[in-house]
């Protein structure tokens, strides 16, 4: 049987004392003594008033402490029997918290969360006080702000980093890293909840965040998945997929981006995925069925309502042949500087050359006097070349100066002016080669010269970036055109057609390709060009070949398609497509009605499907056994040209005239055009759902590229043993993150 003692719950101020007299059974008593006190046990018993709450203001001269103390307990008689030194609790709402580490950062990010109850020991002051706006380490609150650490604690949390980057051989740019800001933001934020707790506590082993990371990209399939319904039936998704072997394990992955505009006319780019290509070979059906199996998950399983956008290997060529597909540009381009400089057979192996060898090619600046000796040579070798060949096949399109057709002409038939420059460029290509493996950049920049740089946007970009050392400006067309047509989160397929016409403007004549290097230029400044202005007067013979070899290569291997137009068209700043023959503009205009009429075609079929399902559940069983009526056929029918409004319906088809003679300000038309689609959905209905649909086709596979590098830089020499399957995770994991 318990028995009762009194105790008095005291508060003293500095000139006033107030006891409050409370009883207590002996049980509870006792239980204070235990080991086993919590801060939600202390809450309980200041809640009920059977402890009292000392004054430490005395003692802390802290801000905090006007709000928080001890909690205690008393005897019958009024005197402190146990404060409790690991506690402290709120005097407003009696909120307890440990005070074992001797830190004061819960008591400053604390706010009342029972602002109601008022306790006789606070004065109006402190109470107000207390209901103001936590601080930066609130963990209520989502904002934080800025504070001054001390000195000594700026040198502990740099010397930490420090150490961190040497001891595991880390990159500097990971402190950096917003990934790791975020985990150190929320553990900030856990600490201001629940005290200096053990990170042991707060971060996971590596062995769970492994088994997590299948979970965590099971979670964004299904967020994809639901996302790619509405442009599926609107056809209005692109699939691009590529094949690609890690350089350590030799192991092939089937990579794959998808390209979608939602029904706000948004562009979204995913990587779907990077997966281990576990076919038999990689022939058209295996190819196709890998397809298959790896867009399942995300609910395309009929292939008929995407479009594709892939290079133009034979494997996927034959392939994807059943289905909507547009070629790579960009790959395109790039076979076609391959073809146009001889670089289109194998890789031979490297030759051995000395070092001694291989800087005297980077740094003399006698090799212009070699080609030069010989220039009378060369003139008689290229007149011999121009007569041999003066029965080939011209170019229709050629400017007036060249009635020859350069791109047929073969390697053993150049000019020696234009083989000196071939010579020039497997040179670059071994010093390259020797350089990246011996590091002999730092020696050459010792000794004055240029260090070699190679592009790293693509894999196709580093032949041009390699004829930076033989001229500046026959590089610089091609190699912007790459970066404009690869935007990743943007629409560029209209760009093609501005992008060729461009390329086959600037290399018509070798002023205009002066011309272009003045107007877009990016490396150099139009003083620089002022100044080196001499350097275009002449153009050099073998340059001139190769100038007239990939015109004529652009103008006979790249044929711009009718949706590379329509795009173009589609586009309110470019809609007249000037610059495009009348012929192209005629099968722009034809190949846009027809894709019209069969967006048309679909949504009556559909309205008309669902009159028929609602019709056939009225219609008695008679009715639907009774035989349908043939029509007689009328004699000529077969003859008859139908009924042009089938065709040409106004309704619909004056949507494209429409288009075409609206009033529209370019100069408030934003670079994206699904902008002004969105915006004019409802004045053309038909056109703006097919400007949706030919807008998710981007220009070039860049994407699955990028995701191809992103692969690369998870399998490294150190991470060999990493599972293909959880390379697929993370990479689609990373990919949906991005994008949110």
């Amino acid at each position: 049987m318990s028995t009762t003692k009194y105790l008095s719950c005291s508060s003293d101020n500095e000139n006033n004392t107030e006891d409050i007299l409370v009883i207590v059974p002996d049980i509870v008593n006792n239980s204070l003594f235990d080991t086993e006190i919590t801060c939600e046990k202390i809450h309980m018993l200041l809640k009920k008033k059977s402890l009292i709450i000392t004054d430490a203001s005395k003692k802390h001269t802290a801000k905090c402490w006007k709000r928080f103390a001890f909690p205690a307990a008393t005897n019958k008689d009024g005197d402190v029997i146990k404060i409790f030194h690991s506690f402290v609790s709120c005097q407003t709402c009696f909120t307890t918290y440990s005070f074992k580490s001797n830190s004061t950062t819960l008591m400053n990010g604390h706010k009342c969360n029972d602002s109601s109850f008022s306790s006789s020991v606070i004065n109006s002051q402190n109470h107000s006080q207390s209901l103001k706006q936590s601080n930066i380490f609130s963990y209520t609150s989502k904002t934080v702000q800025s504070v001054k650490l001390k000195e000594c604690e700026k040198n502990k949390i740099k010397k930490l980093q420090a150490e961190w980057v040497c001891t595991n051989i880390r990159p500097f740019s990971v402190v950096d890293d917003s990934g790791l800001r975020s985990l150190v933001q929320e553990c900030i934020s856990l600490g201001a909840k629940y005290g200096n707790i053990c990170v042991d506590d707060v971060l996971y082993s590596r062995f769970s965040i492994s088994s997590h990371i299948a979970g965590l990209a099971d979670e964004c399939r299904a967020k994809v998945r639901q996302e790619l319904i509405e442009p599926l039936e609107n056809q209005a998704v692109t699939v691009c997929p590529d094949l690609w072997t890690d350089p350590y394990r030799q192991i092939s992955y089937l990579g794959i981006s998808v390209c979608f505009t939602n029904d706000k006319y948004q562009f979204i780019t995913y990587d779907l995925c990077c997966a281990p290509f576990t076919e038999n070979d990689k022939k058209a059906p295996s190819i196709i069925a890998a397809i298959k199996k790896a867009l399942e998950p995300f609910g395309i399983t009929d292939l008929t309502k995407v479009n594709f956008v892939s290079d133009r290997g034979a494997n996927f060529v034959k392939a994807l042949k059943p289905y909507s597909t547009t070629n790579c540009v960009a790959h395109r381009l790039n076979n076609i500087v391959k073809v146009g400089f001889y670089q289109t057979k194998k890789k031979r192996k490297n030759n051995k050359i000395d070092s001694p060898e291989i800087f005297e090619i980077i740094c003399s600046s006698d090799s212009e006097n070699d080609t030069d000796c010989s220039g009378d040579e060369d003139r008689e070798s290229s007149e011999a070349n121009d007569k041999h060949l003066g029965d080939n096949k011209s170019v229709g399109r050629a400017t007036s100066s060249c009635i020859l057709d350069y791109s047929t002409i073969k390697l053993s038939e150049i000019p020696s002016s234009a083989l000196n420059i071939l010579k020039t460029i497997v040179s670059c290509k071994l010093v390259v080669r020797y350089i990246k493996k011996n590091g002999l950049n730092k020696l050459i920049q010792d000794h004055g010269g240029l260090a070699i740089v190679q592009s790293t946007i693509v894999r196709w970009i580093s032949l041009i970036s390699l004829l930076e050392s033989i001229k500046q400006s026959y590089k610089q067309p091609f190699k912007q055109v790459l970066v404009i047509i690869q935007k990743g989160k943007t629409p560029s397929l209209h760009l093609v057609t501005i992008v060729i016409l461009t390329l086959r403007q600037a290399l018509e004549s070798y002023s205009s390709l002066i011309e272009y290097n003045k107007n877009y230029e990016i490396d150099q400044s139009s003083e620089d060009l002022s100044e080196n202005e001499d350097e275009y007067v002449e153009e050099e013979e073998g340059m001139h070949f190769f100038r007239l070899r990939i015109h004529h290569l652009l103008h006979s291997v790249f044929k711009l398609e009718p949706i590379h137009l329509a795009a173009t068209l589609l586009h309110p700043r470019y809609r007249l497509l000037k610059k495009c023959s009348l012929y192209e503009v005629r099968e722009c205009h034809l190949y846009i009605r027809q894709r019209m009429a069969q967006i048309k075609s679909m949504k009556t079929n559909k309205s008309t499907s669902d009159i028929s399902e609602k019709h056939s559940s009225t219609v008695n069983n008679e009715t639907l056994n009774e035989p349908v009526k043939k029509k007689s056929k009328r004699f000529g029918e077969d003859f008859e040209t139908g009924n042009v409004s089938d065709e040409f319906d106004n309704e619909y088809d004056d949507e494209l005239h429409k288009y075409l003679e609206q009033r529209i300000d370019t100069e408030s038309i934003d670079d994206n055009p699904l902008s002004f689609w969105y915006q004019n959905r409802l004045t053309y209905p038909i056109l703006s759902q097919l400007a949706r649909s030919i807008y998710s086709i981007p220009a070039s596979t860049a994407n699955v590229e990028r995701t191809f590098s992103g692969s690369g830089m998870m399998i490294n020499s150190r991470r060999t043993r990493l599972n293909p399957e959880q390379i697929n995770n993370a990479m689609f994991s990373r990919s949906v993150k991005k994008n949110e």
